[in-house]
């Protein structure tokens, strides 16, 4: 799951631009782009990983917005999970989650 991640991020912020990727992306991108992120926080998060040892790989462009939107948005998802699991007696299916997750962004988003 990993590399996955790694090679998620690689594929969603790895072309070269002069402009912060995070605020050019349009609402749908920027809601996809979060529940991506959180729902691969998911995974490492259902192997009992804790937060401080996930690693992100970066490219070495990224500016410091989309170093900590990447940042924030996985901490979220951390503190959520934990939050959830600390009320239900079991996990909300990975789908599920990132179905809320971007139902909530577009909401957000709309207001």
């Amino acid at each position: 799951m990993k590399k996955s991640f790694v090679l998620m991020c690689v594929l969603l912020v790895s072309p070269v631009a002069q402009a912060d990727r995070i605020s050019r992306m349009n609402q749908a991108e920027m809601c996809t782009y979060t529940a991506q992120l959180q729902v691969a926080a998911y995974y490492f998060f259902e192997q009992g990983k804790p937060r401080e040892d996930v690693s992100i790989k970066w490219h070495g462009d990224e500016t410091q917005n989309e170093i900590d939107f990447v940042n924030k948005t996985v901490a979220e998802a951390y503190a959520w999970l934990a939050s959830w699991k600390g009320s239900s007696n079991e996990m909300l299916p990975a789908q599920s989650f990132g179905d809320m997750v971007y139902q909530a962004c577009m909401t957000k988003k709309d207001s």
